[in-house]
This record gives structure tokens, C-alpha cells and sequence, in this order.
């Protein structure tokens, strides 16, 4: 017969272990916890594993839908995103696709010449309220209006679009963009200022609830495409000179025997500077043994937020990849995409800028040619010979980096030469 004393310390000791491994435990598993919410995403460089992370076998359409929304949340934070890029719902996706295929069908109903006329008319007003613009600025403002009014169809001319309403919601979209991707929390007056400017251009509230769900779609990586076209464009002018007298898919893919077509073009602009250098996916991780309460689950997203495990495809690089593209990899040439040169491997990637498999983006097929017309457009008013002149920096940018390059009215620079030169 054991002592009740003795029992009772037995007890008291039993217990005593019980709670030291508890403890010890729940020591290993937060660390576990603050290692993989350190832990640094997988990235993947190699064809298969891009095609793998992007388009996974066997995966489901929320699952596919998840592992895209999870890195996005930071654009919730920044713009109160709701669309499919955003969200795992696949009804939301389903919705968002039929809208984006509605505008689009309707927009290629409305034939490329009538494109082409608000690209040119979004042009001179763009060039019509001073004598220099910087290029990054200009080029934002000519796409926003384009995308304003031709395709998603606000029903206003170009003209009656108010310049500071598009040069706010231009610059704070680029301005809120970056700051999403930076720790610090974000200014709580730039989205409501950016959504107040956006309503007075989207008044229709019933067809755009939420219009940053489509302006930004539509127009934060057309403008930054069409720009660097019209950067690389110096060279080639006489192939966008005839795609600007006959805007047809004809005249996009026509290969002259010398100079490159129009499409190849805009092909070698995306290899060279894809819109998204690296592509992200996430899925989410359950650290704890699942015979233990799905409290503990709760308790660390509130701790550390969701637990992601994160994966990246290096897009950038293997765009550039010298084992894929030789050695002018770096170098832009257009002609790379002759089928007499295009390899099986350069062949499979070259639309990666786009994604790939089932939520490739849905305006693949239509934007490049799209922004060959406005890059045309632009051209057209910067030529030799016209009133307007584009100024060129030292490098190429992308949302930011244009310093140097603007856009100038040819008075205004031999005005400013003049100056020059008598300082």
C-alpha cells in the first residue's frame, strides 16, 4: 500500500514531466513556427518546374486559384482588390473571366481601326496640356485613357476625360503599388483619394463596383509594355510607320524578309522586361499534428499570420537564360523569333510573360497586338517631321526608372538648347 503522501508526489511529479515536455514541445514547434514564417520562397529556374509551380497536374481550380491568391494579399491591403487575383473562389473567378471576355469580344467587334482612332485621339490630348511631358507620365496618361474608354468601354470621349482625374489615379496607382510591397503600414488617405478620382472617370457604379478591379488588370502592365516598346522603338520605326497605316493582324505578323513583324517585337519587349519578373504561388501550412485542437492553428495566424509555403518562378531569369537563348541572350533582337531560329524550349516559353496553363492570363492572344497600335500611335506624333519630340535617358525603366526621357514640343526644346547655351 503506497503512502497517500507518497502518491500524491508521485503525481505531483508525473505531472511536473508532463508539463516540462509540453513545454518543450511547444518551445520546438514555435520555433518551427518562426523559421518557416522566415523561411525565404523556393525559386525555380528550370522549364519543368515553372511549368510544375504554375500549372500543377491533378490540382483543383481552388486550389489553382489559392496558391495565387495568398501572395496577393498584400494588393488587398494596398487597392480593396475583390477579383479573381485576390480571392479563391472559383464563382468570383468564373465572373470576372466572363466580364473580361465580354470586353473583350466587344472591343474586337469594334474593329482595330476603331482602336486605332482612340489611341490617336488619346494622344493629342495627352500632348495637349504642355509643351514637355516627362515620358513615363505621358505614356500612363495615354494608356489610361485608352483603356478608359476603348476597352472598358466608359461611354465619353477621350476629350472629356478630366487630365488631372487620369494623372492622379495614374500616379497613385504606381504609388500604392510600391508601397504594397514595403513593411511600412500605407498612408490611409491615398486609396479613398485614388478611388474618389477614379469614380469622377468610372461613374457607372452598377457595371463597376469596385473599378480597380479592372483598371488595374487592363492598365498597370500595358502602359509599362508600351513604353519600353516605344524606348526600343528608334531603330524599328518603319515596322510600327506601316503597322500604323494599316492596323491589321496582317500587317501585326508580317515579316518583310529584313525587318522583323510588329509581334516579334513586342515579344522580344516582353522577354527582355516581363510586366512580372517572378511569378509567386503559396499554399498554406498546418505545422501542427492533426490530433491536436485546431485552436492551435488559430492561435499562430494570430501570432504570425498565415503560414505560407512559398514558391517563386523566376521568370526574369529564365528569359535571359543564355543555356536558353544564347549568348545575346541580353541583347534585343526580334528576329530571335524567326521559326527558322525559334528553338523547341524557346518556342514553349516565350509566351511565360502571360503565365501558362488554365489561368493564363485571358488577353494574351489580343494585348500584344493592342499595344503594337498604341505604341504606333505614339511614334506616329514623335517622328521626324512632327511637332513633338521624344527624348531619350540614359537606360531603360520600368514602373519607375524613366528618368531623363521625356517627351517635348519642339519649340519648348530649341528654346531650352538656347538656354543651354548661353549659360
Amino acid at each position: 500500500m503506497i503512502p497517500q503522501s507518497l502518491m500524491m508526489k508521485i503525481i505531483g511529479a508525473a505531472f511536473a514531466s508532463l508539463l516540462a515536455l509540453f513545454a518543450i514541445l511547444l518551445l520546438l514547434m514555435m520555433r518551427r513556427l518562426i523559421l518557416l514564417h522566415l523561411e525565404r520562397p523556393s525559386i525555380h529556374r528550370a522549364i519543368p518546374a515553372l511549368q510544375h509551380l504554375l500549372s500543377p497536374p491533378n490540382a483543383s481550380s481552388r486550389d489553382l486559384l489559392t496558391s495565387r491568391a495568398l501572395p496577393n494579399a498584400r494588393l488587398i491591403k494596398a487597392f480593396a482588390l475583390t477579383n479573381t487575383f485576390v480571392s479563391c473562389e472559383v464563382d468570383i473567378h468564373t465572373a470576372f473571366v466572363g466580364r473580361a471576355m465580354f470586353l473583350l469580344k466587344s472591343v474586337t467587334e469594334r474593329g482595330w481601326v476603331h482602336f486605332q482612332n482612340i489611341a490617336v485621339d488619346s494622344v493629342e490630348e495627352a500632348l495637349s496640356h504642355a509643351d514637355e511631358k516627362d515620358f513615363d507620365i505621358f505614356v500612363q496618361d495615354v494608356t489610361m485613357r485608352v483603356a478608359l474608354v476603348a476597352i472598358l468601354g466608359i461611354d465619353v470621349s477621350v476629350g472629356e476625360l478630366d487630365s488631372e482625374d487620369i494623372h492622379i489615379v495614374s500616379m497613385l496607382i504606381t504609388l500604392l503599388w510600391s508601397l504594397s510591397k514595403q513593411p511600412d503600414p500605407i498612408p490611409a488617405d491615398l486609396l479613398p483619394r485614388l478611388n474618389r478620382h477614379l469614380r469622377r472617370l468610372i461613374p457607372d457604379e452598377i457595371a463597376y463596383p469596385n473599378p480597380l478591379d479592372f483598371v488595374i488588370p487592363v492598365w498597370e502592365t500595358m502602359w509599362r509594355v508600351i513604353a519600353t516598346s516605344v524606348a526600343y522603338a528608334q531603330n524599328f520605326s518603319y515596322i510600327f510607320s506601316e503597322l500604323h497605316c494599316s492596323p491589321t493582324m496582317d500587317q501585326f505578323r508580317h515579316f518583310d524578309g529584313t525587318h522583323p513583324s510588329v509581334e516579334w517585337f513586342i515579344t522580344e519587349v516582353m522577354r527582355l522586361h516581363p510586366p512580372s519578373k517572378r511569378i509567386a504561388r503559396a499554399s498554406l501550412i498546418h505545422p501542427f499534428p492533426a490530433f491536436l485542437p485546431l485552436s492551435f492553428d488559430k492561435l499562430t495566424a494570430k501570432l504570425f499570420g498565415p503560414l505560407l509555403r512559398r514558391e517563386c518562378a523566376d521568370i526574369g531569369s529564365v528569359l535571359r537564360s543564355k543555356c536558353i537563348w544564347g549568348a545575346d541572350a541580353d541583347v534585343f533582337e526580334p528576329l530571335r523569333f524567326h521559326s527558322n531560329r525559334l528553338t523547341r524550349d524557346q518556342e514553349m516559353i516565350k509566351s511565360l510573360p502571360f503565365g501558362c496553363g488554365r489561368y493564363k492570363c485571358v488577353a494574351a492572344n489580343w494585348a500584344p497586338m493592342a499595344a503594337g497600335i498604341i505604341s504606333a500611335a505614339i511614334l506616329d506624333r514623335v517622328q521626324s517631321g512632327s511637332d513633338f519630340r521624344l527624348v531619350t535617358g540614359k537606360s531603360i525603366g520600368d514602373r519607375e526608372g524613366w528618368s531623363g526621357w521625356s517627351v517635348v514640343a519642339e519649340a519648348a526644346k530649341s528654346l531650352s538648347s538656347r538656354n543651354s547655351e548661353s549659360t
